[in-house]
C-alpha cells in the first residue's frame, strides 16, 4: 500500500483541483458535490484503518510476520504484562514445553514487578517495550510524549537487560507521531498477524480455535499474560502446533 506522505500528497491535490474547478471555473453540480464528499469519506477511511491496522504499514514499517528460513516457526508474543500471579504461570507453561516467547511489557508494570520480568530475562525470553502507561489515548500524544512513552520503559528494561530496542505501541495504534518517535528511538516495531481475542472472550475453546485454524510459518501470535483464559489454554495451544511440526524461535529478533 502507498505510504502516508504519497497517499497525502496525492489528495492534497485533488482536493485542490476540486476547490479550483469550484471557486475559480464555477463549476459546480450533483457530481461535483458527490466527489468532494467521497474524497473526504475515502480520506477518513484510509486514515482510520492506517492508524487501527498496523499490517498496513501505511505511517510506519512494522514486522507483523516472520518466517524463520528452513524452519516451520511460529513467534509466540504477550502483551501487557508483568503480572505478578498469571506472568508466573505463563512462565511456568512455557518452560514446560520448552517454548521462547517475546514479553511487550509496560514499564510501569516493570517497575512495579521487576523479580518477574527478570524471571522472564533469566528463562531466556525476550523482553520489550509497550510503553510506560499503554494509555487510551496513545493516539492523540504528541511525538515529544511518544518518546517520553518508550524512553521511560527503555530505561526500566536496561535496569533489568539490555534491550534490542522492540517497540509495539498500545492496541497496535499508529500514527505520524508515532512513527516519528519510534524513529527517533531506534525501535523496531512489531506487530502481529494473529490475533487470540483472549482479552475479550472468556472461552478457552473460542480462543483456543481461533489460534489454531490457519496457523502458518512466520505467524506471529498476540496473546496477553494478563488474562486468565491465557494461562488456562497455553499448554494445549503449545501441544497443537509442536504436533504439527512448529518451533519457537525468537532468535531473529535478537538480530
Amino acid at each position: 500500500m502507498w505510504k502516508y506522505k504519497t497517499i497525502r500528497a496525492v489528495f492534497a491535490g485533488l482536493f485542490a483541483l476540486s476547490v479550483f474547478l469550484v471557486a475559480y471555473l464555477h463549476i459546480t453540480s450533483v457530481w461535483s458535490t458527490v466527489f468532494f464528499i467521497s474524497l473526504i469519506f475515502v480520506w477518513f477511511t484510509y486514515i482510520i484503518v492506517g492508524v487501527f491496522r498496523m499490517r498496513t504499514q501505511i505511517f510506519l514499517p512494522s514486522v507483523c510476520s516472520l518466517a524463520v528460513p528452513g524452519k516451520k516457526n511460529i513467534l509466540l508474543t504477550f502483551d501487557d504484562g508483568p503480572h505478578p500471579q498469571l506472568t508466573p504461570l505463563i512462565l511456568d507453561t512455557l518452560a514446560a514445553h520448552q517454548a521462547k516467547a517475546v514479553f511487550f511489557c509496560i514499564g510501569k508494570k516493570v517497575a512495579l514487578y521487576p523479580e518477574v520480568a527478570a524471571r522472564i530475562v533469566a528463562e531466556g525470553h525476550i523482553i520489550a517495550n509497550h510503553s510506560y502507561n499503554h494509555s487510551n489515548l496513545i493516539g492523540m500524544y504528541s511525538t515529544q510524549r511518544v518518546m517520553e512513552e518508550i524512553h521511560r520503559t527503555e530505561t526500566e528494561i536496561e535496569r533489568i537487560t539490555p534491550s534490542l530496542k522492540l517497540y509495539r505501541p498500545p492496541f497496535g495504534v499508529t500514527n505520524p507521531n508515532i512513527a516519528k518517535a519510534a524513529a527517533a528511538l531506534n525501535m523496531k516495531v512489531i506487530g502481529w498477524n494473529t490475533r487470540s481475542f483472549d482479552t475479550v472472550s472468556r472461552s478457552g475453546e473460542k480462543v483456543l480455535a481461533r489460534i489454531t485454524a490457519n496457523i502458518k510459518n512466520g505467524d506471529i501470535i498476540l496473546f496477553h499474560d494478563t488474562q486468565e483464559v491465557t494461562s488456562t489454554i497455553l499448554a494445549d495451544f503449545l501441544l497443537f502446533v509442536r504436533n504439527k511440526g512448529f518451533t519457537f524461535d525468537i532468535d531473529s529478533l535478537k538480530s
